[in-house]
């Protein structure tokens, strides 16, 4: 036996446990309640909520465990929700103990076969108590050109004139809207992100960064001359669940700056609507977003109503963000193709797979 054996669980069981979310959930947020009740009265009812969430995260990212047997993406994931917690003052036992509670549930509720599960949760303590590092979920990182550190400077402190004009300068130099954004707006978003990750910077500052970086993404567009049509078509969107969609917008753009025609669909897509659009649309090549492992479940069920609706006509399935970055052999577990660590590399793997 191998040691991704240890964590892998059939079909059936992944859909056990997934029907017994809401239980689990429950079960591990009273716990936590019980055992720290003078934390929640002082952090009042949106503790509670918090735990919640906190929790469901936990089984979010337990499910790529179970489905592939590789326990890397959840081990990430605790170290960086240990430090999110540490730098803001949460006990820092209050982690692995929530694991240890949802062990319990499941083994009441599933007998042996709770196996992969409380092996993975163990696991996940285990690797806690060795002390995890926070991990880069920024690497591998474009290398960041010289705009980058003040123009995401600009961005937390609202400066938009100052914003544009670094992001000008860049443009003006490369002549480039797809390497202006890889290389610097992407480095400078993931700077905040890190910053927002060590309590350095708020939620309201993080989305004031994403919505100006979005702004001046338009505008440069405004600024560039796509290539003649190329004869081929791509659909890009973030399946439900995922809000992150700036870098999906980045990968849109340079399709079309390279001649495809593009339908960019955005954050938090229903399957439906989306298998809709692809049969109206009827691209060569359809490309979907995950930024963090919990998004898988929804990236799955899209990639699943794509192929159930369309068979046969279903075209190329392309996936991409930072979890496969950081874990690229998810995507096998997708039969998906992937094209690249960001949107040049993206545009230029396809450009080349279709031009054979």
């Amino acid at each position: 036996m191998i040691a991704a054996d240890l964590y892998q669980a059939d079909e059936n069981t992944i859909e056990r446990i997934c029907a017994l979310r809401d239980e689990a959930v429950a079960h591990a947020t009273a716990a936590s309640m019980a055992a720290w009740p003078e934390l929640f009265a002082r952090l009042g009812p949106r503790a509670q909520a918090l735990c919640r969430e906190d929790i469901a995260f936990h089984l979010d990212f337990l499910q790529p465990v179970l489905e592939t047997g590789d326990l890397s993406s959840f081990t990430a994931y605790l170290g960086w929700l240990a430090q999110v917690l540490s730098s803001r003052g949460i006990p820092g036992d209050s982690l692995p103990r929530s694991l240890e509670d949802l062990e319990v549930f499941f083994a009441g509720q599933l007998g042996s076969a709770a196996a992969p599960v409380i092996a993975a949760l163990a696991a996940g303590r285990a690797a806690l108590a060795g002390g995890l590092a926070a991990p880069a979920y920024d690497r591998p990182c474009p290398s960041p050109w010289e705009e980058a550190e003040a123009f995401g400077d600009a961005l937390l402190d609202g400066k938009g004139r100052d914003a544009s004009a670094l992001f000008n300068q860049a443009l003006d130099r490369e002549s480039s809207l797809p390497a202006a954004e890889v290389h610097v707006i992407q480095p400078a978003l993931y700077e905040v992100g890190r910053r927002w990750q060590e309590n350095r910077v708020s939620v309201a500052q993080e989305h004031l960064a994403t919505a100006m970086a979005q702004t001046l993404m338009a505008r440069g567009f405004g600024r560039v001359e796509p290539a003649p049509d190329n004869g081929h078509k791509a659909l890009f969107a973030c399946p439900e669940g995922n809000h992150h969609s700036i870098g999906l917008r980045m990968v849109a753009d340079a399709f079309e700056i390279a001649g495809w025609s593009v339908h960019y669909l955005g954050a938090n897509t229903p399957v439906t609507s989306l298998t809709a659009q692809v049969a109206r649309f009827q691209p060569d090549l359809v490309g979907l977003s995950a930024s963090l492992p919990y998004q898988l479940r929804g990236l799955r069920q899209a990639v699943a109503g794509l192929r159930a609706s369309l068979a046969d006509g279903c075209p190329r399935l392309v996936v991409g963000g930072l979890v496969f970055n950081q874990f690229p052999l998810l995507a096998r577990s997708f039969g998906a193709d992937l094209l690249g660590a960001d949107a040049l590399s993206a545009s230029e793997a396809a450009n080349s797979l279709f031009a054979r």
